[in-house]
């Protein structure tokens, strides 16, 4: 497997718990705010067998057991469908707990990994109202999105029917996603489809892909209250805003 990274302990990227986090390099999207910009070529990172992530998850639970799961995340870890498999297989042999992070746009290789009973958690990162051309644009993807879009809202529909929790995820960023209208849209496509929606500030800090939204300021935390508004006037049950200062408040 082709691997960007490691995070040994992490309490951010699953709340409640202490994950290990694995980026798989790779990703078919080429959002403009990606901050993990770096591990957008399919050749980047470095190749790795199983043995590796065995050792830094032994490090991690001896002698005192300090994870209780592990996110795989990207990248987009779909695109490499047999080593999200093992990893996921690997950590249940610890008795850990597995997060999937997706883009949801390769179902095919979502549904195995569901039925198999080794994901416990899918958090799923809607871009875009489930609309083609906001999704293209927002993607980063040139021609039609559609397939895109289906691929998304059938991930969405996969996960209710294995009964796994889902945590829908948008990135607000300046320009990009950042509308009462483009959020309101989101959460109606979603409406009954999640478990709980994340509003994630938008970070400048990272490996921007875009140079002209590395240079604009994150949304403020009074603007992502307001934006988590409008999903909630949607229907949505349970509205997270997470900054980089406070970390993840609940809204509603």
């Amino acid at each position: 497997m082709r691997l960007g990274g490691i995070v040994d302990t992490s309490t951010v990227d699953w709340y409640g718990n202490v994950s290990l986090v694995v980026f798989m390099a790779g990703c078919n999207f080429r959002c403009p705010y990606c901050q993990n910009s770096t591990l957008l070529p399919f050749d980047s990172g470095e190749e790795v067998d199983l043995s590796y992530i065995r050792r830094r998850i032994e490090v991690n639970m001896s002698p005192v057991p300090q994870l209780d799961a592990i996110v795989i995340s990207g990248g987009e870890p779909t695109l490499q469908p047999e080593a999200v498999k093992e990893v996921a297989t690997l950590a249940r042999s610890f008795g850990l707990k597995v997060m999937l992070d997706t883009n949801g746009s390769r179902p095919d290789a979502v549904e195995p990994l569901l039925s198999a009973g080794i994901v416990d958690r899918v958090a799923l990162d809607v871009k875009a109202p489930l609309i083609s051309d906001e999704y293209g644009r927002v993607a980063g993807l040139s021609g039609d999105a559609g397939s895109v879009v289906e691929g998304v809202a059938r991930t969405l529909d996969l996960c209710e029917r294995y009964g796994v929790e889902v945590e829908a995820r948008t990135t607000v960023a300046p320009t990009v996603s950042d509308t009462k209208a483009f959020i309101g849209s989101i959460a109606k496509s979603i409406e009954g489809r999640c478990d709980s929606y994340y509003l994630q500030q938008f970070d400048n800090t990272g490996e921007v892909l875009s140079p002209e939204l590395k240079a604009l300021k994150p949304p403020s935390r009074e603007k992502l209250v307001e934006l988590a508004a409008s999903a909630l006037r949607e229907g949505v049950r349970e509205v997270c805003i997470k900054t980089r200062k406070v970390g993840l408040e609940r809204i509603g």
